[in-house]
């Protein structure tokens, strides 16, 4: 049976082994070959330290090129990299000099710039680099802070120790438990009444921001004003400056007053006279002593006082408005007029005196006899006016009315909504046997101070072809805008 020597099998060991090294330094020769191929680029560090010739260049994590050479220029280290062919790096890239881990071996990361920018040629310098962080200037900083950790804890250790340092924390860890305790039981308790209050100062907050955004311009004028305020107490603040200078100098009256002793003197009688007249008043001699001190004379002047204030309210309360209202019939291509005079001596009471132009006139009913033959016609009268005379009363948002409207007994109600700018109106007049009743309802509202637009149905109920959708406006002024509107209205000479 053939067999191998032990030499043999040494021999064979070897060369197997020679093989193997030969193919793995073929291996590691064709990469450095592929990176000889690349091209260069360089960038200049700060600091370089740690970072070794053939230091692995990344971008993502992924190798991309190797440290070629690394040399000194103007005090800061020139670092060549190789770049796999294939790989273009853009003219804002930037370079880095990293750590594996804490303790492992440094390489360069470059991070790729602006997508579509030009790129670096060989041979050129990446211009943007990151600074590494210093290691030794950050284990120096560690040692700073141990150091202090460690001067603290000594100094909880000297406070703390024996006896009397583990009473104080038990009473501390005592009190904060019962300070736990004391607030969870007031939260308990009052957790409605925190609720409100969160509620509250939440609606509050709303309110003051709806506030100031809708007087933002407003709180500008006030800013104005306190301006404008300042610089005249300025003046006034000078003005005085000069008043006193002139009474220190015993100029005027105020400056003979305190200068001049025969004006003090004077002065002295005066308020002696004055101490005299009080007296004889606190004695109750004279018209005011009696005044004062007669208790009849203060009720019959208090009663005289209480009767002359319930005539100034009364007459406060009195308004009176006066208004027109042009009301456009379109289903009869015309138009409808009111003036009216509302007298309000109460807030929940007034009347309503007005006259109204109808195109479509009055109902009437004549009877005319020829040759001893009563004949009755009824026809609208399109020559006269109508007229109004309404008593009216309010209960909070309803007005009830009643009495003449349009010539004719009828009633009225009315709707208020919107703070009053909005009314919703119902009118019932007219009745009779020989026609149905003259029904209105409409709306009006409030556009501005004095302007006012409405629209409805008028005599919606006719059974005489009258009936028609109308749509208008109005014009109303209180007694105070007719004062004003008289009072500024020039007078014809």
């Amino acid at each position: 049976m053939f067999s191998l020597s032990s030499e043999a099998k040494v021999g064979l060991f070897v060369l197997a082994g020679l093989i193997i090294l030969g193919y793995m330094s073929f291996q590691v020769g064709k990469q450095t070959l592929g990176l000889k191929r690349g091209y260069t680029l360089d960038v200049v560090f700060e600091n370089a330290a740690g970072l070794d010739k053939d230091a692995s260049v990344q971008i993502a994590g992924v190798e991309v090129g190797r440290v070629e050479s690394i040399s000194l220029k103007e005090g800061k280290a020139l670092v060549r990299l190789r770049i796999t062919p294939g790989v273009k790096l853009e003219h804002d890239a930037i370079a880095a000099v990293k750590t594996h881990g804490i303790l492992g071996e440094k390489y360069v990361e470059l991070h790729p710039g602006t997508r579509g920018a030009a790129f670096l040629g060989p041979g050129e310098q990446i211009s943007r680099t990151e600074r590494q962080t210093d290691i030794d200037r950050m284990l120096n900083q560690l040692s700073l802070i141990a150091e202090d950790v460690r001067g603290v804890t000594s100094s909880l250790n000297r406070v703390l120790a024996g006896k009397d340092g583990e009473e104080a924390i038990s009473s501390i860890l005592t009190n904060t438990r019962d300070l736990t305790r004391n607030l969870n039981n007031v939260i308990v308790s009052n957790e409605a009444a925190l609720r409100a209050a969160l509620e509250n100062t939440r609606e509050l907050t709303g309110n003051l921001n709806r506030v100031v955004t809708q007087n933002d311009e407003k709180v500008g004028q006030v800013m104005d004003s306190l301006k404008a305020a300042s610089s005249a107490m300025e003046k006034t603040f000078a003005t005085l400056n000069e008043i006193t200078g002139g009474v220190n100098r015993g100029e005027g009256t105020l400056g003979k007053l305190v200068k001049d002793s025969a004006t003090a003197d004077k002065l002295n009688k005066t308020l002696a006279s004055l101490q005299e007249v009080t007296e004889k008043i606190n004695e109750g001699r004279g018209s005011i002593g009696k005044l004062i001190n007669d208790d009849e004379t203060v009720r019959n002047l208090n009663e005289g006082l209480t009767g002359l204030n319930r005539y100034v309210n009364k007459a406060e309360q009195f308004r009176t408005f006066l208004s027109y209202r042009g009301e456009y019939l379109f289903d009869k291509s015309d138009a409808k007029s009111f003036l009216e005079l509302r007298i309000q001596p109460k807030e929940d009471k007034f009347y309503i005196l007005g006259v109204v132009s109808d195109p479509r006139g009055r109902w009437t009913t004549k009877d005319i006899t020829t040759g001893g033959v009563t004949t009755r016609t009824e026809e609208w009268d399109r020559d006269g006016l109508l007229f109004n005379a309404q008593i009216a009363k309010r209960y909070r948002d309803v007005v009830l009315r009643g009495g003449l409207l349009e010539s004719t007994g009828g009633v009225g109600v009315d709707y208020l909504a919107l703070n009053d700018k909005l009314k919703l109106s119902f009118e019932a007049f007219g009745f009779g046997n020989d026609r149905r009743a003259h029904l209105k309802a409409g709306a009006e509202y409030q556009i501005f101070k004095h302007i006012y637009l409405s629209a409805g149905w008028d005599d919606f109920v006719s059974d005489q072809d009258n009936r028609s959708i109308y749509g208008g406006f109005s014009i109303r002024f209180e007694d105070d805008d007719l004062k004003y509107l008289l009072t500024t209205t020039p007078i014809p000479r």
